[in-house]
């Protein structure tokens, strides 16, 4: 077989499984959920260790502030999943 035959068949196979959509969406529900859990640990941690409200005002801004990117992000691979989804002949 020949590397262009590979090559062929590795880019039929793609198509029909779409393996890098896939990969990209997991890859960020994995790091959103990453996020969230670092974000509850870290709220969690400032409730604890400070009683007044402008640690968790201080808190939530800085939650807010790593959480809203990376939703963001989420949002914009899961619509360009569809849309690729949904533009891909099926076989």
């Amino acid at each position: 077989m020949s590397l262009e035959t590979i090559a062929t068949k590795f880019a039929l196979v793609e198509d029909r499984l779409a393996i890098r959509r896939s990969v990209v969406l997991f890859v960020t529900l994995w790091m959103s959920w990453r996020a969230f859990t670092w974000a509850a640990e870290f709220a969690h941690s400032v409730i604890v260790h400070n009683a007044g409200s402008d640690g968790a005002l201080s808190a939530a801004a800085l939650v807010a502030a790593v959480t809203a990117p990376i939703a963001y992000l989420q949002k914009s691979v899961f619509s360009a999943y569809i849309e690729s989804k949904a533009a891909t002949p099926t076989a």
